[in-house]
């Protein structure tokens, strides 16, 4: 008798807790709003706004110098190459040594400074973006309020969607009317 008492008394709480358990699960969902989602592809937003536009070009255009000028610092570097191997036969050791040790210094001079060429570029990049997020957050607020929606999702992480939730354009829009450009700066490096 007392085990099925116990038994009796254990299924009681079992299912107390599970129905506590279900009136929780109830409320808690019953406190959160409907979702409203509106979608935003964000690679367009970077690539087709006049500010993303404005950003890849001027990166372009000091990629370009960039690579003109480490273009002509490799050929300057091939050119004394070539005049040291062609004096190994001629100079005395000692010399020929001090020589291949200046130019093992001048080459990772120039290796030193392609690095710090791209993390300027990259830094640059990096706050250029930034810049760009920071005048996108009020954007992408309103058009929260003017759409009553609850949240907004870059379409990449979207299965599927019926139309109507793409706000992409209207971004852009308003995006080019209070940003139309942004300046590319590169930032200081220090020399490690």
């Amino acid at each position: 008798m007392k085990k099925i008492i116990k038994i009796t008394i254990i299924a009681a709480i079992a299912s107390a807790v599970s129905i506590i358990s279900n009136i929780t699960t109830v409320v808690a969902a019953e406190a959160l709003p409907p979702a409203v989602i509106a979608v935003i592809d964000s690679r367009m937003v970077r690539f087709n706004s006049a500010a993303g536009k404005d950003i890849q070009s001027q990166l372009d255009t000091i990629r370009t110098k960039f690579q003109t000028e480490i273009a002509e610092q490799e050929k300057t570097l091939k050119e004394e190459e070539t005049t040291l191997k062609s004096q190994r036969s001629i100079l005395p050791k000692e010399s020929y040594d001090a020589k291949v040790k200046d130019f093992q210094n001048k080459v990772l001079t120039v290796q030193r400074e392609v690095q710090i060429k791209n993390k300027q570029l990259e830094a640059a990049l990096g706050n250029a973006q930034n810049e760009l997020q920071r005048a996108l957050k009020p954007i992408l607020q309103k058009i929260l309020k003017e759409h009553k929606a609850t949240m907004i999702m870059d379409v990449s992480l979207v299965i599927e969607k019926t139309a109507g939730l793409d706000v992409t354009t209207k971004v852009i829009e308003a995006l080019d009317a209070v940003l139309p450009s942004i300046k590319v700066e590169l930032p200081a490096i220090p020399v490690q």
